[in-house]
């Protein structure tokens, strides 16, 4: 299991998922293909695993506020934290987000993400939701409500 992670150069690499049990990861986007969506749940060998993923996630979006992948063909820019109204649940959130400048062909594309990775004890949710231009608030509003719906049906399965 790996995920991928900027190195020291700020390019994007695969990583291993250290003391991680189980991984699930979700593509989808709209008909029209106008907005992507993607989400994810790691269940580690204990909450100090999934706290410390999460510790090494932030700590690259401080470091690299542009990143691209190992071929330089998809870049982004302008990568920052942001802050986000509190997450009822989750024991810590991290909120990134950013902008695609070059697409995974090196097209120039003008398209902005958010993403969103949250901890409750063993488990690490994450979701993300990218569209074109002046779509910050809607991105960030569909990305905690997925976040949000994935805690709840966690819980509903019995997970505290």
């Amino acid at each position: 299991m790996t995920t991928s992670i900027p190195d020291q150069n700020c390019k994007l690499v695969a990583d291993s998922l250290t003391d991680a049990l189980a991984n699930q990861w979700r593509n989808s986007k709209t008909p029209d293909n106008t907005a992507f969506a993607s989400s994810s749940l790691t269940v580690f060998d204990g909450a100090d695993f999934a706290k410390r993923n999460l510790a090494r996630q932030r700590d690259a979006l401080q470091r690299c506020p542009t990143r691209s992948e190992t071929d330089g063909k998809r870049q982004w820019d302008n990568v920052h934290e942001v802050t986000i109204p509190e997450l009822k649940g989750f024991d810590e959130v991290v909120a990134e987000e950013g902008h695609l400048g070059t697409d995974e062909k090196g097209q120039t594309t003008d398209t902005y993400y958010v993403s969103l990775t949250g901890t409750k004890g063993q488990y690490l949710l994450h979701s993300d939701i990218s569209r074109g231009p002046d779509t910050q608030d809607q991105n960030r509003t569909d990305a905690a409500n997925a976040l949000s719906l994935m805690l709840s049906r966690l819980a509903s399965g019995g997970i505290q």
